[in-house]
Order: structure tokens, then sequence, then C-alpha cells
């Protein structure tokens, strides 16, 4: 089950996978686990992940954006709270015009049947910046849920 809303300069999308928030998190944090669901080769796919896994941390991720473009989004994590919460700065590279630094807070809270995951994206200035990320986090929920279930 997938949702999501928008305010002005924010995006929230929200899904329930069938595994516990350990494991969710898990799947977030493993940059093996990440390289192997971040992505389809339909719209874009990380090729290289790097993180220093704690506050104030740098992280950078590399891909094949859509029609073969290279990309790269990078940031610093703002809070790690294993297994309920991970937060850092979103500073992507695919722009023509560059883009504000903006902030993602991932939520993991149990459910009877597993994880309720909340991804909530902050900083947009533009509509129309908003709106594209809004489609990412819905196709980057789905990678992960498929991820899941498989594994």
């Amino acid at each position: 089950m997938e949702s999501f809303s928008q305010t002005q300069d924010a995006i929230v999308v929200e899904i329930d996978v069938d595994a516990p928030p350990e494991r969710v998190f898990q799947a977030w944090i493993d940059l093996k686990q990440r390289l192997a669901w971040w992505g389809d080769d339909g719209s874009y796919r990380a090729t290289s992940m790097d993180s220093d896994l704690r506050v104030g941390g740098k992280w950078r991720t590399q891909g094949k954006g859509m029609e073969g473009k290279d990309f790269t989004v990078q940031g610093h994590y703002t809070r790690i709270e294993p297994p309920r919460a991970l937060a850092f700065t979103w500073n992507p590279d695919w722009s023509d015009t560059p883009l504000p630094e903006t902030h993602v807070l991932i939520e993991l809270v149990p459910t009877s049947s597993g994880t309720h995951v909340t991804v909530t994206h902050t900083g947009f200035v533009d509509a129309s910046a908003r709106l594209g990320h809004n489609e990412g986090w819905i196709r980057v929920l789905g990678w992960l849920d498929r991820y899941l279930h498989a594994h």
C-alpha cells in the first residue's frame, strides 16, 4: 500500500512492507544491499555508493540515469536511530540549474505484519522538482518492497 502527500515544500511517501524494522533499516544502510535494490534498468540505477554512517558523516551515490546520463547524489547524515529513523541531506547534480540542498527523513514504525515506512523529503522551492522527487520516492519504495520480498 503506497500513499503520498505534498505540501508547499515537502513530499511524504509511505508504504507498508512485510519485513521487521531491523531488516528494513539494514536494507537502507548496508551499501551492498542498497546497490542491489536501488534502481532498475528502465529508469535509473545506482552503480556505486560510499557512506560514513555517523551523524555528520558523508554519503555519495553515483549511477546511470535516464538515457544513460551519469548522476551523483550526495549529502551528510543528520540523524541515525537504528532501527527507527535515518535522515540525511540530499544534493543531486542532475539539473541544469543548481538545486538547493534538501532533507530526507526515513521513519520505520513496526506494524503487526512488518513495517510502515515513511519518507519525508523537505526543502523544495520549486514545484516541478518536488513532483519529480515525489515520483522518484514512489519508485524507490517499490524497489525496496520488491527487494525485501525476494530476500
